[in-house]
């Protein structure tokens, strides 16, 4: 393995290689004045941080391994889209007027809305439902929705410039250990090791604590960022005890098993192709 290789983290040479190839899609876009290209750009950039996130965290627990990549990839994009599209709802002019403007109110709507498809997924099927394999569907359905939702910000920054969409980008990427993915990370694990420890499913306060912590960062980053001026020196503590609670939720766990494939759906004449030799398979 050549030097540089060993020395740059396998998670940084990912993010910057999505990143890379974010920017050479914007500078094509403008010396080209092909915009039609642009939101290939805008998907790149808004892939980076969590691709990169999720590397780190795979890396050092091998839970992208517990859970079959084909499943994996539909809880990316299902779960995601779920999340945004009940974040889309709940957040909507009609609950705003409703309820007012809370930050409170954002951030219970985000926090449930990108727990819904891990929980769900573990509540339901029984084989998905370790701690380890719970991180997994947490942190793509959270990588998901944060995809999505830097995608729609830069979109809607694209109008103004691409300047603007790069930047939009460029913080978002930055703030991705310290976001959703940690806050739904804590969330769903808490309620999978409870429920692993206890056997049962069951909504109690041990279970939920998670998610009641998430909401309370995702609150108050809200605000802060909203806020501006002084309330500023308090992003980094925030950031801080975000990263921090997340590395202490997930600790002890890691995934020793397996690389679990995915399951053979294919209907076809199986006998027959068994008895093909391997050239003709």
């Amino acid at each position: 393995m050549p030097a540089w290789r060993s020395l740059v983290p396998r998670w940084l040479r990912a993010g910057l290689l999505v990143a890379v190839l974010c920017g050479a899609t914007f500078l094509i876009a403008e010396l080209s004045d092909n915009w039609t290209i642009a939101p290939t750009a805008v998907f790149l950039g808004a892939m980076a941080g969590p691709f990169a996130f999720t590397i780190w965290l795979t890396d050092r627990t091998r839970v992208g391994r517990s859970v079959p990549p084909d499943v994996l990839f539909a809880t990316w994009l299902v779960g995601g889209g779920v999340a945004i599209l009940f974040t889309g709802f709940f957040e909507s002019e009609f609950f705003h007027r409703s309820t007012g403007r809370g930050y409170l109110w954002v951030g219970v709507v985000e926090e449930t809305g990108k727990a819904i498809a891990p929980l769900a997924i573990c509540t339901l099927v029984p084989k998905y439902r370790s701690v380890e394999q719970a991180l997994a569907l947490a942190i793509v359905t959270a990588g998901g929705f944060a995809a999505f939702e830097s995608m729609t910000f830069a979109l809607y920054a694209l109008d103004e410039s691409s300047r603007e969409a790069r930047r939009v980008l460029l913080e978002r990427t930055f703030v991705t250990p310290f976001g959703h993915l940690p806050w739904t990370g804590i969330a769903v694990v808490v309620a999978a090791t409870a429920w692993h420890a206890s056997k049962r499913i069951r909504l109690t306060p041990v279970a939920l604590w998670g998610l009641g912590a998430a909401i309370a960062l995702h609150s108050s980053w809200n605000f802060v960022l909203v806020n501006r001026g002084w309330w500023s020196v308090l992003i980094p503590v925030i950031a801080a005890i975000t990263f921090l609670l997340f590395r202490r939720v997930v600790h002890g766990v890691f995934y020793d098993g397996p690389y679990a494939i995915p399951a053979d759906h294919s209907r076809g004449d199986t006998s027959r192709r068994d008895a093909q030799p391997p050239s003709l398979r």
